[in-house]
């Protein structure tokens, strides 16, 4: 059976981006363009992954990851952002993320850590 891929991400292009990209890479995608339908994807759909910005209008990816948490225990959360800090990704991994990873994106980078997360969660 695919694992299956929730990206919560404002920015369409970055969604469309990692949609075409995990389903070459026989993942199931599904997509939040905000963290309020990201909570309410994970509560319905218990994804295996999820690929969280932290920068959203709104609620903010820090504020979603624990309320994922909260929700599905066991769920890999990776952290993505273009505005890498020290602190904000203390702070996720913390929160349980299992990894944090910056804008531009390193294709190969995310294979492995996605394979990684994933073998993890299992």
């Amino acid at each position: 059976m695919k694992n299956t891929i929730l990206v919560v991400d404002d920015e369409k292009d970055i969604c469309d981006f990692f949609k075409d990209f995990l389903t070459e890479e026989n993942y199931r995608v599904l997509i939040a363009l905000n963290g309020e339908e990201g909570i309410e994807i994970v509560r319905k759909e218990k994804p295996d992954l999820v690929l969280l910005d932290i920068k959203m209008p709104g609620m903010d990816g820090i504020e979603v990851l624990e309320q994922m948490k909260s929700i599905h225990p066991e769920i890999q959360v990776i952290m993505v952002t273009a505005y890498g800090s020290l602190k904000t990704a203390r702070e996720a991994m913390k929160l349980g993320a299992y990894d944090y990873i910056t804008k531009p994106f390193d294709l190969k980078f995310i294979r492995q850590v996605i394979k990684d997360a994933l073998s993890e969660g299992k």
